[in-house]
């Protein structure tokens, strides 16, 4: 596992709060996890120049969900359950998009989707 891999792990479970698994150009254009562990991780990997679609769970314990965008880097939206990402040529790496799930009677949960963009 690379040491930028191993970072984002120790990000994700709140190990290291300081700790930043982006580097270069894609540290200043995307958000970086916060030191809060997530509800769900979901991982997806897409090559980069194509479009990543997900689409998400409908629901979860048997009731209805729905999502909102807490942070997700340009070119990329949320419509319904679908998450779409344009991503760019240039792109690499793993890459978080935090989404918050929201279920009837129940707090927000955050949920992170987890994109490594290969070459």
């Amino acid at each position: 596992m690379s040491a930028c891999r191993l970072g984002l792990v120790a990000l994700l479970l709140g190990l290291a709060p300081g700790v930043s698994a982006q580097t270069g150009d894609s540290a200043t254009r995307y958000p970086q996890v916060q030191d809060r562990p997530a509800a769900d991780t979901l991982r997806y990997s897409v090559r980069a120049g194509e479009t990543l679609i997900v689409a998400l769970p409908s629901r979860m314990s048997g009731m209805a969900v729905t999502y909102e965008v807490e942070e997700a880097p340009a070119l990329s939206w949320l419509v319904d359950r679908s998450f779409m990402w344009r991503t760019l040529a240039r792109e690499r790496g793993a890459l978080p998009v935090r989404l918050r799930r929201i279920m009837p009677g129940r707090a927000p949960e955050s949920v992170v989707l987890l994109v490594d963009i290969t070459g």
